[in-house]
């Protein structure tokens, strides 16, 4: 076939403007859109004066340094000297600026300063398509992610470490100090390089003593408790590629139908933690996303690693059914507590083979409190053909500890043993998991950037504020357009 001419001095006689390189439904243009809708309420809760300052050489506008931070989230360019040679070489990156560079150290102040306050747009991005009614808020679903933190394995140390290279450190410094040791004129020698970087390092290592008990939690392991001298924030965690220092990133999502056929989810509640367990997050996730949203969701879909009895309680107090497998869930033994039935009238439980179990008190230990409930007579124990199989105790015959959310944990297991909570059980991983591959692999979240979990969080936040706007940016080319007026 013929070659196309291909000729590098071709000339214009009209050169193009830099507005007709970029197609109309490029996802700069939508940046641009979601940036220029902020109103100066908006602007004051980023912490940013959008007019300015009245005195001084003129500073890049916010306007253009956010939408290059967010555009740059959305397509994986998330280092300042990247951004800053994106800002000189890449088209959609000159519109956005509308032809002007910032450099690297403008670019990272304004990231720095307006980071934690980005909040805001994460909210404003879920509350717009709420308003929009794209997002289906009968279901959601929530799950955690291990993330690296910016850290070394090897500078994560235990209280017997620490003060070995604590004591290497001091040695290293009274050899330094010898050998920088001035004459009898009196002028004090400069300390060379290598001897500062010794007495920072001692200074790091004796704070990390510091606070290292604080980060003591008891566990069954009886694992001594660790830091790392580059985040003390991050915890050691396991991954596929093993143990490493890292965060555990929380995010719940529900599914988008939009016009067009098109299809995702939205985050609508997203936090980072410093525990590598989820049981202790589903409550206040759930409680997250009916902030940002401004809607209850019926029904939120999880794993087994956010089960305990407490969010189960209390999500159905709230009128929210959860759908999630029980870690604890007890053996088919014919005389498990819950093959006992209870009488609220009465407060009694009954046995399988009709003996009334009445209330006797509450029994508490460390552990927990329990209501107490005991046959009438132990010999009706000794002479039922269950005993020894049902319970050895001759003196007392059986007894029933019933814990806070014992009743909870009946009610749900009965529940997860139906056909609508299977079926519903089995949307959870479609819906969640496509979530934590795009992030960490189109958006290059494999690590995180910043360091200590205050940090950690605006930078998860930033991630899912560019997710939900590239969900949003598919509804907006197919024609849709968008209200950024959600109140």
């Amino acid at each position: 076939m013929p070659l196309r001419e291909m000729n590098r001095d071709q000339a214009w006689l009209l050169p193009p403007t830099l507005d007709e390189l970029v197609p109309p439904d490029h996802p700069a243009r939508f940046v641009a859109e979601f940036v220029d809708a902020l109103e100066r309420e908006d602007w004051r809760e980023l912490d940013v004066q959008p007019d300015g300052e009245p005195m001084g050489a003129p500073a890049y506008h916010p306007r253009a340094l956010l939408s290059v931070w967010l555009y740059g989230f959305m397509t994986n360019v998330r280092s300042c000297r990247k951004l800053e040679s994106a800002c000189r070489d890449q088209i959609p990156y000159l519109w956005l600026t509308g032809w002007q560079q910032p450099d690297h150290n403008t670019l990272w102040r304004f990231y720095q300063k307006h980071r934690r306050s980005m909040r805001g747009l994460f909210k404003r991005t879920v509350r717009t398509a709420v308003a929009m009614e794209l997002v289906d808020l009968a279901v959601q679903a929530v799950d955690g992610t291990k993330v690296y933190a910016n850290a070394a394995l090897i500078q994560t140390y235990d209280a017997r470490r620490l003060q070995e290279l604590l004591d290497r450190v001091k040695g290293a410094i009274e050899s330094l100090e010898a050998q920088n040791e001035g004459g009898d004129d009196g002028v004090v020698a400069r300390l060379p390089e290598k001897l500062a970087e010794r007495k920072a390092l001692r200074q790091r290592v004796r704070q990390a003593m510091k606070e290292l008990p604080s980060k003591e939690r008891p566990n069954r392991y009886k694992r001594p408790a660790r830091i790392n001298l580059t985040d003390k924030d991050a915890r050691l965690m396991r991954t596929r590629q093993g143990i490493v220092p890292g965060y555990n990133a929380q995010a719940m999502v529900s599914p988008v139908a939009a016009d067009g056929g098109v299809t995702g989810m939205l985050v609508t509640a997203s936090d980072v933690v410093d525990e590598p367990n989820d049981a202790a997050r589903l409550t206040m996730m759930t409680r997250q996303a009916e902030e940002v949203s401004g809607a209850r969701v019926p029904m939120t879909l999880a794993d087994a690693g956010y089960f305990a009895g407490r969010h189960v309680a209390e999500l159905h107090q709230r009128g929210q059914q959860v759908v999630m497998p029980d870690m604890a869930r007890p053996t088919n033994h014919p005389y498990h507590k819950d093959q006992f039935i209870y009488d609220e009238g009465t407060d009694s439980y009954t046995c399988p083979h009709g003996e009334v179990l009445a209330f006797t008190g509450m029994k508490s230990n460390k552990a927990k409190k329990a209501r107490e409930y005991r046959i009438v007579s132990a010999s009706v124990c000794r002479e039922c053909p269950a005993f020894g199989v049902c319970t050895r105790n001759i003196s007392a015959g059986r007894t029933l500890e019933i814990g806070p959310y014992d009743v909870a944990l009946r009610r749900h297991r009965d529940w997860m043993a139906t056909d609508e909570a299977q079926q519903a059980y089995r949307r959870r991983l479609p819906l969640i998991e496509p979530l934590f591959a795009i992030i960490k692999n189109q958006l290059g979240a494999q690590r995180f950037s910043l360091r200590g979990i205050v940090d950690v969080r605006a930078e998860w936040d930033m991630l899912v504020t560019a997710f939900n706007l590239r969900t949003l940016w598919r509804v907006w080319r197919t024609g849709a357009g968008i209200r950024w007026d959600p109140a």
